[in-house]
């Protein structure tokens, strides 16, 4: 794959979809930042790719939508 954009952010990258969605984009050549809710697996998914090719934030997108909802 080529691709534009060679700095790539996933959000919900801890397992399932998104997580193999990043490392395929890192196996292809970009640099991803995985976001998800569970640290050690953000951290786990930053261990296996190295630095140079990934890292991550911690944030829970749900939290973001009950708060926008009691304002």
């Amino acid at each position: 794959m080529t691709f534009l954009y060679k700095h790539i952010l996933i959000i919900g990258a801890t397992a399932g979809i998104g997580r193999a969605l990043a490392s395929r984009l890192i196996q292809s050549g970009a640099k991803v930042t995985v976001v998800g809710r569970r640290k050690y697996r953000l951290d786990d998914f930053v261990t296996d790719h190295g630095t140079d090719k990934a890292n991550a934030v911690q944030f829970d997108i749900s939290n973001l939508k009950k708060k926008s909802q009691e304002a």
